[in-house]
Order: structure tokens, then sequence, then C-alpha cells
């Protein structure tokens, strides 16, 4: 290669951590691996030196963005690039004035299962947990109530926990409940041409094929021992050299099987089928190289051993968090391409965890649980309960309770909002994990946490286009007009959150809840979608005035790897079903068709919902009411459907024939989505779309006048205007600098 090449190679390839949340020093290497000399310049000393030594803001002070630009020398030639940091700020000084009581059971001589964590109100008013010491008691063999104090480190308040003790402790209370509807089976649903949804669903599609395999394995076969076939090494969060390396392949796994699954392309089989035998001899290179049996992963099992010893982010980085995307990949296979040695993987990795977590006590595991982003482990209590299903050996179901987070479980199970200054993406998956732990025990503490964690978000913690979290961060309920920054609204988060009101949608279908789905997959997760087929998915959706999406396409972040899997789920529950009903929850040209029942809904440039449906004998059809629509009338040849069930949406029960014609009369208006903290900020909306409008100005603009704003042609994408100001879907912004949020007066 030229000198000009590897100077350029190197800098391509130059990985110096998630730079979006940095807290720590970086380490800022000093040599490419080509031979290029790097030299570093900070453009902000006062918080991040020449040599990368962090000093954060204090607190109160903000966040501060600092250029670090790096000059690479090969052989007289030289070149530079720029990396743009985001540090946070030092956390908040806490000042606590009540701590709320503990209250548990237990039997005669026995125990009790106090948790790691108290619940404190702070003079803001606001609850957060803090870690708590109990002292040690003796067990009470009569029916009686004592009283244990706790230490709260750093605080003169003391905890308090009182034990009431029974002849026999009243045993977990059990509410055993199936799902009322399911989706339909993969591949019977499918999206329409022609509209945006299907289009970046091709653009993925394209993609998916694209990706070389070897690539995805380079990290697993260097860590296994095994020859890489001449493949180059990922970047960014997958270079070789970053502790996350391996999570990528996980969600390319799950991607690439929810494609098969779509379309049941023979070469996406055989790309799915290569990958997971790869894999499997990569997991037996590891265990001849002297790690535990059944282990897999892109590097050894050090992370998880200086994790057991509760070393900080960034020194490890999340090493079970890079395990479940690999596991559930893997799973998805399983699932939905039917490839057996996937769970033979599966199994073996499963058996691993559960010997490596058995051995640890609860304690060790509650603080390791509780550390930010090192002991994140992602979608793994739900992973290990799909293996206990699918092969019925307990095992996985005993794995997966050792990822309880009391941290976030205990305040959740007693309904109070403590998500303040917690990672959302690290919590949200934890969260379906326990519904997913209540579908398979019944234990109704598990279904109370997953709800009242719900309702918390999407009540208190959500943005108008769906999104939740500033700079991966929940702030204080109801504090959203003061961290409206181009660091919001993770994609990662609104994905997770959607999958578990799916999973919640199914067990007491309503109306409300996918109101909720609706607005963030078509103001966030579709309009977090490159336009391009490169893959690229925003890793936040700025909202502040004068925003512009920058698409990750090769930093192979968190929501790089959700997108590759978003793309997919679009149509999952457009559709649900049970043995009486089907359900319409959502209005996206699409059509569902099995044995002996076919829908396909179309809407025209006018806004006209059109349904064409064949069914053998009587079959009950529920459609949702939106919420933001005034009206909703179902037409069956001209007769008005208006009565809504108590579920929020219009039964239609009926022998259906072929020449029926059924219409769906929605209301599309403007409105203000208001912010709900401050109602002078808002957003403008149409039906479930947000609009955002065009504009490179930094400064909020003043909100629209509704009655003047008008629709415009502009072939299958919305458009709209106020006088001389143009407003688009937020999908529809691909590099354009817009506004989501203006200001009324």
């Amino acid at each position: 290669m030229k000198a000009t090449e590897i100077i350029a190679k190197d800098l391509e390839e130059i990985y110096i951590g998630n730079l979006n949340t940095v807290e720590a020093d970086l380490q800022l290497p000093e040599k490419g691996r080509n031979g290029s000399t790097f030299t570093w310049e900070s453009k902000e000393i006062l918080f991040i030196s020449h040599e990368g030594k962090v000093t954060r803001p204090s607190h109160g002070v903000g966040n501060r963005k600092v250029v670090l630009e790096v000059c690479a020398e090969y052989e007289g030639e030289k070149a530079t690039k720029s990396f743009e940091v985001t540090v946070l700020e030092e956390p908040r000084k806490i000042k606590i004035v009540e701590v709320e009581d503990v209250k548990v059971e237990a039997a005669f001589g026995e125990r009790a299962e106090l948790p790691p964590v108290v619940i404190v109100t702070e003079e803001t008013g606001d609850f957060i947990t803090l870690p708590v010491v109990w002292e040690d008691y003796e067990p009470c063999s009569e029916e009686k109530t004592i009283i244990v104090n706790g230490e709260i480190e750093g605080e003169e308040m003391q905890a308090k926990a009182s034990i009431s003790y029974r002849l026999e402790c009243t045993e977990k209370e059990k509410e055993y409940r199936t799902d009322i509807v399911e989706s339909f089976a993969p591949g019977t649903v499918r999206l329409l041409k022609g509209t945006v949804f299907a289009e970046a669903q091709e653009r993925m599609f394209s993609f998916i094929r694209s990706v070389d395999a070897d690539e995805l394995l380079y990290n697993f076969r260097i860590a296994a021992g095994l020859d890489t076939k001449g493949a180059e090494p990922m970047t960014g969060w997958d270079a070789p050299d970053c502790k996350l390396k391996g999570h990528t392949t996980g969600h390319y796994l799950s991607g690439i099987a929810l494609a098969y699954s779509v379309t049941g392309e023979e070469e996406l089989k055989e790309k799915l089928d290569y990958l997971v035998e790869e894999l499997a001899k990569c997991q037996q290179g590891l265990e001849e190289k002297g790690w535990h049996k059944g282990f897999l992963s892109a590097y050894g099992e050090e992370q998880f051993d200086l994790l057991e010893e509760y070393t900080k982010y960034p020194t490890i980085w999340a090493p079970y968090y890079t395990l479940d995307k690999i596991l559930s990949g893997l799973y998805d296979c399983y699932m939905l391409a039917g490839n057996e040695t996937a769970l033979t993987i599966l199994k073996g990795a499963g058996q691993w965890v559960y010997d490596r977590l058995s051995r640890l006590t609860r304690e060790q595991r509650d603080k390791m649980w509780s550390m930010y982003i090192a002991g994140e482990f992602g979608g793994m209590i739900g992973i290990l309960v799909k293996l206990y299903r699918a092969t019925g050996e307990k095992i996985y179901a005993q794995a997966a309770e050792y990822f309880q987070n009391e941290k976030l479980f205990y305040p959740m199970a007693e309904n109070k909002d403590t998500l303040k200054d917690m990672h959302a993406n690290q919590h949200i998956p934890q969260i379906i994990g326990a519904l997913e732990m209540f579908k398979a025990t019944g234990e109704k503490r598990d279904f109370l946490i997953a709800d009242s964690f719900w309702h918390m978000v999407s009540g208190h913690h959500t943005y108008t286009i769906g999104g939740t979290g500033e700079t991966e961060m929940f702030h204080a309920p109801d504090h959203l007009v003061d961290f409206i920054s181009d660091k919001t609204a993770e994609s990662c988060a609104t994905y997770n959150m959607l999958r578990l009101t799916s999973g919640l949608f199914r067990l007491n279908p309503k109306a409300s809840m996918m109101d909720y789905y609706e607005i963030g997959l078509y103001n966030h997760l579709m309009a977090s979608a490159s336009h391009t087929c490169d893959g690229g998915t925003t890793y936040f959706m700025p909202l502040r005035p004068g925003s512009q999406k920058i698409f990750d396409t090769d930093e192979n972040t968190c929501c790089h790897g959700t997108g590759l899997e978003s793309r997919f789920r679009y149509m999952e529950d457009i559709y649900m079903k049970n043995d009486n009903c089907v359900y319409v929850n959502l209005y996206i040209p699409s059509q569902v068709s099995i044995q002996d029942f076919f829908m396909k809904q179309e809407i025209t440039v006018d806004g006209v919902h059109k349904f064409a449906i064949e069914t053998c004998g009587e079959q009950e059809i529920a459609f949702r009411v939106p919420a933001w629509s005034k009206e909703c009338v179902v037409v069956v040849n001209g007769e008005r459907f208006t009565k809504r069930n108590s579920d929020g949406y219009i039964h239609v029960k009926r022998e259906w024939k072929v020449e029926d014609e059924v219409v769906i009369e929605l209301s599309y208006e403007f409105r203000f989505a208001v912010s709900n903290d401050d109602e002078r900020y808002v957003s403008v909306a149409y039906g479930p779309y947000i609009l955002a409008e065009l504009s490179e100005e930094e400064t909020y603009r003043k909100a629209p006048d509704l009655s003047r704003m008008e629709r415009v042609m502009d072939g299958n994408h919305l458009r709209f205007m106020e006088g001389n100001r143009i407003f688009v879907p937020m999908a529809d912004i691909a590099e354009e600098k817009y506004h989501a949020y203006f200001l009324r007066t």
C-alpha cells in the first residue's frame, strides 16, 4: 500500500470507546496497526488533556463536547481525523429526607430476603435507590415482628426493615396468565410495496445480503485460535481492541433469521447456517484453549473474571450484554430458521452461565448487576427463560433467576419511580426479562415489575416522538424539556420499549398500549433508519432546534445492531389473533395470509383505509380506535359500526364474503403533541405522525398556526406547509436540519 493508503486505513481503524457518554480517561493509541504514528490534540484541555485524561464538569454545569484531533504520519505523509467526545458532568450530590421502610415476611427460624437497596426520597421529592447493608439478626421462632436496621453508606439516616414471622410464610403470590393474543406466524404478514415501511425494509435486506460473514466471525476465530480466512477485522464497537466485540454478530444473526422468515430466500439460509456452524467450531476451539466448556464469545473469559471482582467500566464493558446478543441471535436462528446446531450451542452456553453464577452468592450477584455499564446484562433473563421453554430443562430457568437485579426490580414492585439517573437501555431489557419470567412461573411480582415500569416510562419519561432518555440516561419523571438536546432518545431504548409493550399487550390487549407503540414506531424507529442501503441507524434522535440526524454505518454501536433487527419487525404487531378474534392494531399497508384467513389493508392518498377480507365462516375482527382520531367508523357494505369495547377496539363479528367492501373512516387532523412537563413546548402532529419543520435555525421556532396548515402532494410521501414553512414526518428526514419541538406562546 502507498503511504497515503496506510494512513487512511489506520485512521479508519482507530477506536477509542463510546464517545457519546464519556466518564473515564480515554486510551489514545500512539500507533496504527499498519505503522502510522499518531499525535493527539484536544481542543479543550480543561476537560480532556492531549493524553486523554478526562476531567468531568461539575454537576449543574452540563455535559461538554470536546473535539479530539489525531494526526497520523507515515513516511512523510500526514492526514488528520477528528472525534467529537461528550464528557458527562459529575453526578449529583444526593440529599435525602426520608428512607422508606422495608416490609417482608419470613417463616419461623428462617432468614428473610431483605433487598440490597432501599427507596429514599430526595429533597427534590424524587425517589431513588441507595445500597444498604443490613445488620445481623437472629431469626424468630414465634409469631412476631422484628425490626432490623441497615446502614446506608455516607448517610446518617438509617434504613429499617420490619420482618413479620409466621408459622408458614406466605408463598410467592401466583397469577398464572396465558397470552390472550399472539402474533401471526413469521412470513404470513407482508408489507405492501411502495410504502415507507417496505422501502426501509428492502434497504436493510440489501445490506444484510452484502455483509461478509467471515468479517462477523473474525474476532470469534481469533479468540478460539482459528484461521480468519483472510477476512478484514470489523470497526468501532466490534474492532479487535474493543471490549464489546461480538455483539454485532449476535444482532446480525437475529437480523438474518428475521429476514429469512420474511422472504424464505435460500441464499439467506445458507449464510445463516454457515455462521452458526462456524460459531460452533469457535465454541469448541475456546474449550480446547482452556476456557470452560460451553463458553462462547469473541474474547476469553477475562472480562467475566474482572466483573466478579467488581471492575468498573470502561476497563470492562458489559460482558453479559454481549453474550446476550450472541445467544439471542442463535435462538432466532433456531426458532425462525430451524437450525438445530444453534440450539446445541445455546444449551452449552446456558450450562456455562449456570455453572458460573451458581458459585456466587446473592450478594455478589446483586453488586455486579447494580454496576453502571460493566454489570449490564441486556436480555439474559429473557433468553434463558426462552431456552428453558424450548428444552424444558429447569437449569436454564434457574440461571435466569441469578440475573434478578433488585436495584431495579424492588422499587418497580413497590411502584416507585426511581429511574432518575439510571441508564435507560441497561434496564429496559431486564424488565422484558421480568415479564418473560412471569409468563414462565406466574409470579405476580414479576408482572407488577413490568407493568409499573411501562406506565412510568410511557407516561413520564417519553418525548413526543415516543423515545426516552438523554445521553442514554433516564432523568426525573416529567422533566423532559430541560433535556431536549442532540443526544435524546437512544434507538435501542425505543426498540426494547416496543418489545415490552408488545409483551404486555399480549396479556391484556388495550388500544392505549398500541397508541404508545404506534408513536414510537412511526416517529422514532422508522425515523432512525438510513435512507440508503448502508445499514445505518441513528444512535440518538436529536430533538434540539436545528437538529441533524447522524446514521451509524461503521461504528457498529448497539443501535446499529438493533437496527439490523427492527426493520424486519415492522409487521410483527400490525395484526394479532386468538381463537376468537383477529386484532387490527396498526394501520400500515400490509397483508396477512394463512390457510383460512386473508386480510389486506391499503391507504389511499386521501387517507382512506380500505380492507379486503377473505375467511371461512364467521369471524370476529377488532379494529383499533386510535387516540389521535376524534372519530372512528368501520363501514361494511354501507353499514356503520361505531361502538367501542372497553379495550378501545370496534369489534365486528360476521360471515365475511369476498365481495364485502370494508372502509375505516379515521379523522386525520393537525394537533399539538404537548410536552407533559411544560405545555409551552409542543410538537406538530398529523394522525400518527410527528411533523418536523425543515429549518437550520438553532433557536426554538414559533409553533405554527394549525388552521393554516395544508397538505401538499409529493408522490407517496406526506408534505405539509404553513405559508412558506415546510413540515414532513420525522421518518422522511435524511440529512436535512429540522425542528421537532416548537414554542407556543
